[in-house]
């Protein structure tokens, strides 16, 4: 394929994502990841494209948040490395929340092995998930819809919330820095960050290439993590930064 047609494919793969990791792009394309990083790199100067940690970002989403339908496809395989770390920290017995994304929704499909199990969510796509499991008691939040993230936000849901005890949060995220996580979404994100705000313990699920960029609304500050599990990917600086604040940082 000569260069001229493969950054046409790559520019189309990206578009069509939203966003992109690199192994992904080499897999489809069938080149080496460093021809993908030059590719990257060349469209990327051209203003078609913003190069992200480990992938790229189409440019007309480089400042908003994917759609669900574009996230959902994005590097499956490592989002499900991502979920079934997570689930090894869950105790039995315990209560759970899951705030909405597709990252935490790949934690479902696990979470019957951890036993009497309660799982606090305020998506509807996670309760829809959470309905094919008779063993896990599942408890919705109300609040007021969110159509494109299928989310209940707002003050009902953080009055729910208050009639309940919840030993740990389980979180995605838009962005990731060593100071914390970040939302794109205003109401989404001071919804998350409220609800957070009354657990004992947030495990944030980030792969690689969310660190380093930041969304317009904070969701909680690196000292209110425990634990942040990512891959490999992440940028050694912001994993320093992260660990120095306490974090418990897991690459897997």
């Amino acid at each position: 394929m000569l260069g001229a047609e493969r950054r046409k494919r790559l520019l189309h793969e990206v578009r069509a994502q939203g966003v992109a990791h690199v192994a992904t792009l080499a897999e489809r394309l069938d080149v080496s990841p460093s021809t993908i990083r030059r590719d990257l790199s060349a469209l990327e100067s051209q203003g078609l494209l913003n190069r992200t940690h480990g992938g790229a970002v189409a440019e007309s989403a480089a400042s908003v948040e994917p759609d669900r339908p574009q996230r959902s496809g994005f590097a499956p395989w490592e989002k499900r490395k991502l979920a079934s770390a997570a689930v090894r920290y869950i105790e039995p017995g315990s209560t759970i929340l899951i705030t909405g994304g597709t990252t935490t929704a790949a934690m479902v499909p696990l979470l019957g092995s951890v036993d009497q199990l309660t799982v606090v969510t305020n998506s509807l796509h996670l309760a829809g998930e959470l309905a094919q499991h008779e063993e896990i008691s599942t408890v919705v939040l109300g609040g007021y819809l969110r159509h494109r993230e299928m989310s209940l936000l707002g003050h009902l849901t953080r009055q729910a919330l208050e009639e309940l005890h919840v030993d740990e949060a389980f979180v995605g995220a838009y962005g990731i820095t060593g100071s914390g996580i970040s939302g794109a979404h205003v109401d989404e994100a001071e919804t998350d960050r409220w609800l957070l705000s009354r657990v004992e313990r947030i495990t944030a699920l980030v792969d690689g290439s969310k660190f380093g960029r930041s969304g317009p609304v904070r969701v909680a500050l690196a000292a209110q993590l425990s634990r942040v599990i990512t891959d490999e990917s992440a940028p050694e600086d912001d994993v320093r930064a992260l660990r120095a604040a306490g974090v418990d940082v897991v690459q897997i």
